[in-house]
């Protein structure tokens, strides 16, 4: 008897096992090689946001793997914010803004409504390795670690420097994509794009110190200014540490958002 096709808006489970062939590899986990080949077609826009995945029992029946790998990927896929569950309609794509999260996530400085943040426009400034210690190195660990700089202009009021550490073997698209890609792109929807990687936990700290020299001649500041030096840790949602960047923040007079998770969704998730 023929199977009948998925309903219209519905994956294809046949069509996923012929994607996940292509991840599938010896010593890596199914459940990673499912998730990875489920990450990939949300990535290469054949599963659009609002697409339905089969049920957990149609894609038993279609793939070979076990029906509790199969709910252990989607778990994961949940916790990333790739997929979402609707109780009694489904599991879909999540909206772009899930998958994708919001931005900006460090830059967030708050407008004159209170509910929005001022724009945020980069420039590319430079890429290069690094081969001296310092916090990148306790967050990225051993290995080769590559920094991007660039010039961040805040709405129309000010600019700022940002400098952000990733090891080449973790995130290779930061060494791949020529330096024009690298100006004006939000640097986390390129992890979500190419590497299929969410931002989960964030943790950030502020201090206050001078402004380096450099930094303050690209921001247009007099020497030994003082501003706010802003460090970021991030992890993938299954932990793998992604990046540590640093922000040159001259004075300003904005409140800045601080979020703890890269799926912080700001503050007009908050507007009613």
């Amino acid at each position: 008897m023929r199977t009948p096709p998925p309903p219209a808006g519905t994956t294809d489970p046949q069509g996923l096992a012929s994607r996940l062939g292509r991840f599938a590899r010896p010593g890596l986990p199914k459940y990673v090689a499912l998730r990875d080949a489920v990450v990939d077609a949300v990535n290469t826009g054949q599963w659009p946001a609002g697409t339905r995945l089969p049920n957990e029992q149609d894609l038993a029946a279609h793939l070979p793997i076990a029906l509790g790998t199969i709910q252990r990927a989607l778990r994961l896929l949940v916790e990333e914010g790739i997929i979402v569950r609707r109780s009694g309609h489904g599991t879909f794509v999540a909206p772009t803004a899930i998958g994708r999260m919001n931005s900006p996530l460090h830059c967030r400085f708050v407008d004159d409504t209170g509910r929005d943040y001022l724009p945020v426009r980069s420039q590319f400034l430079s890429r290069a390795e690094v081969a001296t210690k310092g916090p990148w190195t306790e967050a990225l660990g051993a290995g080769r670690i590559l920094m991007i700089e660039r010039l961040m202009h805040i709405g129309d009021e000010f600019r700022l420097v940002s400098r952000i550490y990733v090891r080449p073997d973790v995130l290779p698209v930061f060494e791949e994509l020529p330096a024009r890609k690298l100006d004006g792109e939000n640097f986390k929807d390129i992890m979500w794009r190419h590497a299929g990687q969410a931002i989960g936990a964030v943790q950030q700290f502020l201090s206050v110190r001078p402004l380096p020299d450099d930094v303050a001649k690209r921001v247009g500041v007099k020497r030994g200014t003082p501003g706010s030096h802003l460090e970021a840790f991030a992890w993938s949602t299954g932990g793998t540490p992604l990046y540590f960047q640093e922000f040159f923040i001259p004075p300003h007079g904005r409140r800045m958002h601080l979020p703890s998770s890269g799926r912080d969704p700001g503050l007009l998730a908050d507007a009613p």
